[in-house]
Formats: C-alpha cells, structure tokens, sequence
C-alpha cells in the first residue's frame, strides 16, 4: 500500500471516529439539556427515564455514523469512542460534575457504550443484508 493510500485511510478512520464522537455529543446535550432541561440524578424519575432513553439513541445513532464512514472494521473504530466515553463518565464522576453515586453515573456511561456497540451492530446488519430486502418484489 503506496503512502497516500495509507493516509486515506488513517484519515477516513480518524474522521469517522471524530464525527461519530461528536454526533454521539451532540445528541446527549439535545436530549439532557434542550428536550429535558437538564438532568441530575434528583429529577423526578420521569425524567430520568427520559435520559435513559434518549441518551443512548445518541450514542447508538454516534455508533452506527462511526462505523458507517469507516467502512471496514467497524467495532475497530468504536473501540476509541468507546474509551472516550469511558474516559469522560469517569471525569466527570472524579470531578463532581455529575451528582449521582458511582453506580448511578457508571450505569449510564455503560450504556453509552452498549449503545455505540449496538450502532455499529446495526450498520453491519444492514450492510449485509440483501439488496432484494429493500426493494419491492
């Protein structure tokens, strides 16, 4: 593989990486903050129920993006998000940013990544399923 196909292909998997990252982010902020408002682990638990539907999406729909613009290997590139998930619940438990026991708030960062692991999931299964599926017969 001559160097500017490598490049490429760095590229690619690091855009993909970074643009699932951010989709994954900002869909958290619009369902904690603009949909609910904000969340904190003494919402009612409507809310928190809310949160715990909505926030995940964001990480299943960063998941499959990730795993989409990547093309090949998709769980190799979930692997980062998956630590920067796992590296952010973590900073902000560590720092008091969140307000919620250490059960509550590693809870919700494991769904997160349940959720981006499920994203890319599901990319695969569409990709490998047949072309005759989503046409009319």
């Amino acid at each position: 593989m001559d160097g500017t196909r490598l490049a490429l292909r760095v590229g690619r998997s690091i855009a993909a990486i970074v643009v699932g990252y951010v989709l994954f982010v900002l869909g958290a902020w619009v369902a904690q903050e603009a949909i609910l408002g904000g969340v904190s682990f003494h919402d009612p638990i409507e809310v928190l129920l809310a949160a715990g539907l909505l926030t995940p999406v964001s990480a299943v729909i960063g998941g499959f993006v990730t795993a989409a613009l990547a093309g090949v290997r998709p769980f190799f590139h979930i692997v980062p998000m998956c630590l920067l998930i796992t590296a952010e619940t973590t900073f902000l438990y560590l720092t008091g940013k969140v307000d919620g026991p250490l059960w509550f708030e590693a809870g919700a960062g494991a769904s997160l990544v349940v959720g981006a692991i499920v994203g890319c999931w599901l990319w695969r299964q569409i990709r490998k399923a047949p072309a005759r599926a989503f046409t009319r017969a």
